[in-house]
């Protein structure tokens, strides 16, 4: 009992240091933005400084070209800019290495957006951007004015934060936004934690797990390691291994790039790992004494399957 609640507090712990981590954007509202250049995709460079020179509003979104809520929010974007280009200006980057700049070129016609498109590269990596679309407003002294983190899903909201921030009455405090108010919205927050009690729940059953099979529970905190050592328990090790590489090649291949191969490559190693992971479950299950029903409720509730299973009074057996 010591173990679990040490292991607990360990996880808390982590999960705070995480969501302090989502907090520190690398800018704050009233903050002034540092200097940045980058590069367009129709070749030219630009400037924070340079963009301020013609504008009284700088709006600088860093999106993703597979990003859905970024595709959601352009038309917008695009409509807002149309209507203020003498006063705003929007700098759409993409914060994902994997784009390229012929693909967001591509993008940015497909959609039919005409302000500035670019990548970021390493100049914006001040902002610890920490989801896309994350979307910085910044006024004519340079200084943040609203800082969004999330896209922009219902009509007029973009054009709202614009209207404002170029009104005669704005007096430049500056407007709250999800960092400033401390982040998330409900439903965002409901899902990060549901999803860390679901991570808890299951460390803490494959480390009961790995306990039961004479093995070092701590294991369970080592990702890979903790995949083998599982896999070690329903069969004699080569098969795990197996599954281990699957599992670390499919975490990387998308740094092959975006080809067909790539994508073939991936359907193969997620075939093989699901198949491998119905496997496992209906052997680990045997391993503890129980039947196929047990396997099953494991492929389908993974963590808590291994959770119930830790904590139950089942004793591993051997191998099947």
């Amino acid at each position: 009992m010591k173990k679990l609640l040490c292991l607990l507090l360990a996880v808390l712990l982590l999960a705070g240091l995480g969501c302090t981590a989502f907090a520190d954007s690398g800018v704050a509202p009233g903050d002034m933005m540092p200097a940045f250049e980058v590069t367009l995709s129709d070749g030219t460079t630009t400037s924070l400084a340079e963009l301020l020179q013609d504008h009284d509003l700088v709006v600088l979104n860093v999106f993703a070209t597979w990003c859905g809520p970024c595709k959601i929010e352009f038309p917008e974007m695009e409509k807002s800019y149309q209507a203020h280009s003498d006063r705003m200006v929007i700098l759409s980057v993409s914060g994902d290495p994997s784009d390229t700049q012929q693909m967001i070129a591509d993008y940015k016609e497909q959609n039919g957006l005409s302000f500035p498109m670019g990548m970021a590269g390493d100049a914006l990596d001040f902002l610890n951007v920490t989801a896309f679309p994350t979307t910085v407003f910044i006024g004519s002294d340079g200084k943040v004015d609203f800082y969004k983190v999330g896209a922009f899903v219902q009509e007029g909201e973009f054009e709202e934060r614009v209207s404002t921030l170029l009104s005669d009455s704005y007096d430049g405090t500056p407007l709250p936004s999800e960092i400033a108010q401390g982040g998330l919205s409900p439903l965002i927050l409901g899902g990060i934690v549901l999803a860390a009690v679901f991570i808890l729940l299951g460390v803490i059953g494959r480390w009961r797990l790995l306990s039961k099979a004479g093995r070092p529970g701590w294991h369970s905190l080592i990702p890979l390691l903790n995949i083998y050592q599982e896999y070690n328990i329903c069969w004699k090790g080569w098969l795990g291994l197996v599954s281990l590489l699957c599992t670390a090649a499919a975490g990387s291949v998308m740094q092959l790039g975006r080809t067909n191969g790539v994508f073939i490559l991936m359907a193969i190693l997620g075939i093989a790992g699901f198949v491998l992971h119905v496997m496992e479950s209906v052997r680990l299950a045997k391993a503890y004494g129980k039947g196929t029903g047990t396997g099953i409720l494991l492929i389908l509730f993974r963590n808590l399957g291994r959770f119930f299973l830790g904590i139950g009074k089942a004793q591993y057996q051997s191998k099947p």
